[in-house]
C-alpha cells in the first residue's frame, strides 16, 4: 500500500482454486468472504462466522479493523480473529451465492515450520481487548529486497520471531 493506491486487497490461500468464475475478484461495500463453499467443508460454511480461505477488503475497511493481528505465530485462529475485528469495527461480512464462492482445496501436508498454534484459543479470547492495538498500527518489519518480475511483485521482510513479540494484554 505503500507503493501503490489499490482499491482491493485480497487475501488468498495458496491452496484454494476457484471453480466458478462468476464470484468476481472484486470487493465489496463490506468486507467480502469470497471461498464460502469448500469441498473440504461439504460446499457449505463450517460456521456461520467463518472468514477463512479468500477474502477482499478494500484498504479502508482494513484499515478500519486496524488489518490483521501480529500475534498469531502458526497456523490455526487467526481468521476467527480477523472474522471479530470484521465486526467490532462495525462492519458485516459480505458472500456470494454459495453456487459462485466454490473453492477445491489442494490436499498438502502442513507446512514444517509451521505448526498448529496452540496459544489460538487464548488469543481469540483476547481478541475484543487487544484488536485496536495489535495490528497494522502496530507492524513493525525490515525490508529485505523487493523484485519486480512482469507478472508479480515479491517483497521479502523480517517480521522477528515469536520469542521477539511482546503482546498488549
Amino acid at each position: 500500500m505503500k507503493d501503490e493506491d489499490w482499491d482491493c486487497l485480497f487475501f488468498h490461500d495458496v491452496d484454494l482454486i476457484p471453480e466458478d468464475d462468476r464470484n468476481l475478484y472484486t470487493c465489496d461495500r463490506f468486507p467480502k468472504h469470497a471461498s464460502i463453499a469448500m469441498d473440504k467443508f461439504g460446499y457449505k460454511l463450517p460456521y456461520k462466522s467463518y472468514f477463512g480461505g479468500v477474502s477482499a477488503l478494500s484498504p479502508e475497511q482494513y484499515m478500519k479493523m486496524n488489518g490483521f493481528p501480529n500475534n498469531y505465530w502458526g497456523w490455526g485462529g487467526e481468521d476467527d480473529d480477523i472474522a471479530i475485528r470484521v465486526a467490532l469495527s462495525g462492519q458485516l461480512i459480505s458472500r456470494p451465492s454459495i453456487r459462485h464462492g466454490r473453492y477445491k482445496m489442494i490436499k498438502h501436508g502442513h507446512d514444517k515450520g509451521n505448526e498448529q498454534n496452540p496459544r489460538r484459543f487464548n488469543l481469540l479470547a483476547k481478541t475484543r481487548r487487544t484488536w485496536r492495538q495489535d495490528g497494522m498500527n502496530a507492524l513493525q518489519y525490515n525490508l529485505f529486497s523487493k523484485e519486480l518480475p512482469p507478472l508479480y511483485t515479491n517483497i521479502t521482510v523480517d517480521i522477528g520471531s515469536e520469542k521477539g513479540f511482546h503482546p498488549m494484554t
